[in-house]
C-alpha cells in the first residue's frame, strides 16, 4: 500500500495507460483499490506482480507480473513503466528476471502476452525476449468505449530452454 501514490502518478499518466485495458486512474483512491485488488489476486494465488524499482534512486517506477492458469500450467504477462524511463532497457532487464522465475520455480509451461496492434514498443519488446507471435485476435477485448484487436505472443518453457543454452550473437 506504501507505493499508491507512485502507482497513482504512473497509472494516471495518458501515454503510460495509452495501450492499456483500463483508463488512467483519476485518484489516489483508485490506486488504493488497485493495490488492494492485486494483494487480494496474491494471497489467492491468482496473480502476482512486483515493483520495478530504479537502482539509483531506489524510487518506485514500474511494475510487471503474472496472471496465472494453473489449469493449463499458463501465465499471462502484463507490464508497465513511468515514461522517463522508458527506452532505458529496464523492462527488458525486469520481464527477463521475472521469466527467468517463472520457469525456474513454477509449474508454468507457457508465458503469453496480449499487445495493442499499435504499440510498437511493447511488440518489439516481447520479440527481443523469444516471444512468438501467434496472430492477431479480433475484438478480442472491450475498454476506453471500444472493441480492440490484439497481437496474442508467447513464449514456452522449451523456449527458455534453448535461450539459455544458444550461444549468444
Amino acid at each position: 500500500m506504501s507505493d499508491a501514490q507512485r502507482i497513482f502518478e504512473i497509472w494516471s499518466d495518458h501515454e503510460v495507460m495509452r495501450f492499456y485495458d483500463i483508463a488512467p486512474l483519476n485518484s489516489i483512491d483508485d490506486a488504493r483499490l488497485l493495490v488492494s485488488a492485486m494483494i487480494k489476486e496474491l494471497a489467492e494465488g491468482m496473480s502476482v506482480r512486483w515493483a520495478i524499482v530504479s537502482k539509483c534512486s531506489m524510487r518506485f517506477i514500474g511494475s510487471c507480473g503474472f496472471r496465472f492458469d494453473s489449469r493449463f500450467y499458463s501465465a499471462s504477462i502484463s507490464f508497465e513503466l513511468e515514461r522517463h524511463s522508458w527506452r532505458q532497457g529496464l523492462m527488458r532487464e525486469a520481464l527477463t528476471a521475472a521469466i527467468t522465475h517463472a520457469y525456474d520455480h513454477w509449474h508454468i509451461n507457457r508465458i503469453q502476452a496480449v499487445t495493442n496492434l499499435d504499440n510498437h514498443a511493447s511488440i518489439g519488446l516481447l520479440r527481443s525476449l523469444g516471444f512468438v507471435e501467434e496472430g492477431v485476435m479480433r475484438q478480442w477485448g472491450y475498454w476506453k468505449d471500444a472493441f480492440h484487436d490484439v497481437h496474442l505472443f508467447s513464449r514456452i518453457r522449451a523456449d527458455q530452454r534453448a535461450m539459455q543454452t544458444s550461444p549468444p550473437a
